[in-house]
């Protein structure tokens, strides 16, 4: 007998997830956008088709839209709606800088983050298709919504090992709610703070809420009868008419069919979508194959769909072994610790001529074989938390030191800084404003939880109006702005922007090697948090390091551009 006991990630690797934004796009998705930036004519409708295919570059439009313009976050519905608000300049500049993950990647994690994105990209087909039938929601959002929610999953699988163990047991036979509460925990705090963090559409938000989605008599329920024929089960009739309820049906179907499309699992899933969406049982199986042929033809890939495994001629799974994490302990007498490192997924032929067909799925983790052990103590994470940002500041200085141009550009070099200041010195908040080419206001450019600064970022602020700020962008220069001093620094600056900034900030001006270019703010608890004194000091050492970086890239760009980024540049007719 097996038994395995996993450890709940940490309070700072949650954190670390939290922070992380850095995912890569595909690679086919670069190429196909430059070659229709080669075209003088080129609109928005050529490009969403291939935009759409991408669910990575579809967050971080998301992200950079809703940054950008966070009074417009409840208008934007898809890739479509991004792209008009952001422009053709945007897109070029994102295609340009982001990481992109190659098809043939060695790296098991790229491997396995390739295939989430392809299974995401079936959920959403699925999702807007449903939608289109019942007719609650737009096709586009479902679509959207669904996809963009699997974003959750991303970081764990490029950062930790724990996704990879979720997987495990997923292809063993779980749904993904019990998994999740084996691996992550039964706590969903955390899953909804990931997903406002990243800005997901309400639709998206809701399948993180409990309350939003049937209890576990309910699912039984749909599993065995279709609800409105029984004139007793209104509410859930109502409940399936919800976006939420397509999301998660087309996200259940899409993995399952990821994993067995002939499995078990797959055909409870067909018969619940069935009775939830109020279809014959034939029309959704023909809605997933057609999703799956879609789907495998659009992104080259017959594996993440499933639609490889029904070439089989028999039932088929694909079953992900245990990943082996440093907290992970396995005791079996049969198999060592060391052959359960984690390998290429297996496919198997299983026989269905045994199988239950109204096998129950565990609904919580003490159906579950896993022992949990308790979290350590909140003080013991919260060291953990501050040691890995003392240990993140320090590789970020090094970088910013040493290998200036390992950032590419200004705008990785301003990201990770802000990044820097937030899970380094431990300030809570961060922006960066930027002089416009007149120079004669400043406007946020760049932000890392820029809740406390959201005002900031919906401005500009004329220099001949804010002498604080004109006097800093005359040298290099910091000042904590405190309460007891607010009145002294803010003097001569008129009530409407001095209410904008928070009680107690950081500031510094960095420069790119002549006069100041832009000023840094940071600062703690929504605005309002103290800030100490060693953290005042790690801001000012950082923001004086940029500025030298800066400087640095900047001198070593004007000596040497890119081909391909001069190209690209002019395609778009910037």
């Amino acid at each position: 007998m097996t038994q395995t006991t996993f450890t709940h990630p940490s309070a700072g690797q949650w954190e670390e997830v939290l922070a992380f934004t850095d995912f890569p796009i595909l690679q086919e998705t670069r190429e196909q956008l430059r070659l229709h930036l080669k075209n003088p004519q080129v609109s928005f409708d050529d490009l969403i088709l291939v935009v759409d295919r991408d669910p990575a570059l579809c967050w971080h439009l998301l992200q950079v839209a809703t940054q950008q313009n966070p009074d417009c976050r409840d208008q934007l519905s898809g890739a479509l709606s991004c792209l008009s608000l952001l422009g053709m300049q945007e897109l070029v500049r994102l295609v340009k800088h982001l990481k992109v993950v190659a098809p043939n990647s060695e790296d098991e994690g790229d491997r396995l983050y390739r295939q989430a994105l392809t299974t995401a990209c079936l959920a959403g087909n699925l999702a807007a298709q449903w939608a289109k039938d019942k007719g609650t929601c737009a096709p586009g959002y479902a679509q959207w919504s669904t996809m963009l929610a699997h974003s959750v999953f991303w970081p764990w699988l490029l950062l930790h090992g724990n996704a990879r163990n979720w997987l495990h047991y997923v292809s063993t036979g779980y749904d993904l709610i019990p998994a999740t509460e084996v691996i992550f925990g039964a706590d969903s705090r955390n899953w909804q703070r990931l997903a406002k963090r990243y800005q997901l559409p309400r639709m998206a938000l809701d399948l993180f809420r409990h309350e939003a989605l049937p209890n576990a008599h309910d699912w039984q329920s749909l599993r065995r009868h279709d609800p409105r024929d029984d004139g007793k089960q209104r509410a859930l009739v109502h409940q399936c008419q919800t976006p939420v309820m397509t999301a998660m049906l087309a996200s259940s179907m899409a993995w399952h069919l990821h994993m067995a499309p002939q499995g078990r699992h797959t055909e409870r899933w067909l018969a619940i979508a069935s009775h939830g969406l109020g279809k014959p049982l034939i029309q959704v199986q023909q809605d997933t194959r057609r999703a799956q042929v879609d789907i495998s033809h659009q992104q080259n890939c017959g594996l993440a769909t499933g639609l490889s495994l029904l070439a089989s001629p028999q039932p088929t799974r694909r079953e992900y072994p245990i990943y082996a994490l440093p907290s992970l302990v396995v005791q079996t007498p049969i198999r060592s610790v060391a052959s359960m490192a984690i390998a290429e997924p297996r496919i198997t032929h299983v026989s269905t001529s045994n199988i239950d067909p109204e096998a129950k799925q565990p609904t919580s983790t003490k159906a579950i074989s896993a022992v949990v052990p308790e979290q350590p103590p909140a003080k013991l994470r919260k060291a953990e938390a501050a040691d890995h940002g003392q240990a993140f500041l320090a590789k970020l200085m090094r970088q910013l030191q040493q290998e200036p141009n390992s950032f590419g550009d200004w705008h990785l070099l301003m990201q990770g800084v802000l990044k820097g200041i937030c899970r380094g010195v431990g300030l809570g908040h961060a922006c960066v404003m930027l002089l416009d080419r007149d120079r004669q206001r400043l406007r946020m450019v760049y932000s890392e939880n820029f809740e406390a600064m959201g005002a900031l970022a919906q401005v500009r602020i004329p220099l001949d109006s804010a002498p604080l700020f004109r006097q800093l962008l005359k040298k290099n220069a910091c000042l904590r702005l405190t309460e007891s001093n607010r009145e002294q620094y803010l003097r001569g600056m008129p009530t409407a922007i001095t209410e904008l900034i928070p009680l107690q900030v950081s500031i510094m001006s960095i420069s790119a090697g002549n006069a100041p270019i832009g000023i840094v703010l940071a600062c703690n608890k929504q605005g309002k948090g103290m800030i100490k004194a060693e953290q005042y000091e790690a801001f000012r050492q950082l923001c004086t390091m940029t500025s030298r970086s800066l400087a640095a890239l900047s001198s070593n760009t004007s000596k040497q551009i890119k081909p391909e980024v001069t190209q690209i540049v002019h395609s778009s007719g910037t």
